[in-house]
């Protein structure tokens, strides 16, 4: 079952920031309109419904040639893994790819200086089930990725849009009630909504422990955090 929950960031308003939320705006006519602007966010948690996990395979080699086709051997091999484990091409796709050329100290009996390349090929799995996360890392591992370079658990987009909602209501509603208290303070009452502004939002997603992911023996078994999704709004609210 998903767990979500709701937390509520009121705007901080202090005596100097009072004089600075109250405005009077003065129209093409002539009259002046009373207002007061302030801020309000939120925040949703939830549990992620999906994952995002890159792994590599790595390669060294005397030329940039010979690295270039063991890291074509084992990235199929990679691959021929995971669709055999039933991940679809289409949630596999290539990340960084790099070849490069090291000058090292020579060895005894060597010409001063020798080339060694390295060689790095990555692939990011979209893991539709949280769940399957760890035995998609397994899957990776056997089938010959040298590292796990990153675990993030995030949202779907119809997630995401859900609780974007749930935490702009709440940001609203906190944004009024400042605005109640402020009216309040100067002896005056809401009339109306002037202008309301709004940033894209944000989504923090977590971040597993790739070190731990790599080191278990025998299968991973992975805990997930949750998931945040932030909104802000600044209001501005006519006064009469």
């Amino acid at each position: 079952m998903q767990r979500r929950e709701l937390l509520v960031g009121t705007a901080a308003v202090g005596a100097t920031a009072l004089s600075g939320c109250l405005g009077t705006q003065t129209a093409a006519s002539g009259s002046t309109t009373n207002t007061i602007t302030v801020t309000g966010s939120a925040e949703t948690k939830a549990n992620p419904d999906r994952a995002v996990v890159e792994v590599s395979v790595e390669a060294t080699g005397s030329s940039a040639t010979a690295v270039r086709d063991e890291l074509a051997a084992q990235s199929d091999r990679l691959t021929q893994a995971l669709r055999a484990a039933g991940i679809d091409d289409d949630r596999i796709t290539t990340g960084r790819f790099a070849i490069r050329e090291r000058r090292e100290p020579p060895r005894e009996g060597e010409k001063p200086t020798r080339s060694v390349y390295y060689g790095t090929h990555s692939f990011t799995i979209d893991v539709d089930s949280v769940d399957e996360t760890g035995s998609v890392i397994d899957t990776a591992i056997d089938g010959g990725a040298d590292s796990v370079d990153r675990i993030e658990y995030t949202l779907a987009e119809s997630t995401r849009a859900e609780l974007r909602e749930q935490a702009l209501e709440q940001a609203v509603s906190d944004a009024r009630s400042d605005a109640d208290v402020l009216a309040a303070q100067v002896d005056s009452g809401i009339v109306d909504v002037q202008q309301v502004t709004t940033d894209s939002g944000g989504v923090s997603p977590y971040f597993g422990d790739t070190a731990a992911a790599v080191e278990e023996a025998d299968s991973t078994e992975l805990q997930p955090g949750d998931v945040t999704v932030s909104a802000d709004v600044e209001v501005t609210y006519k006064i009469d």
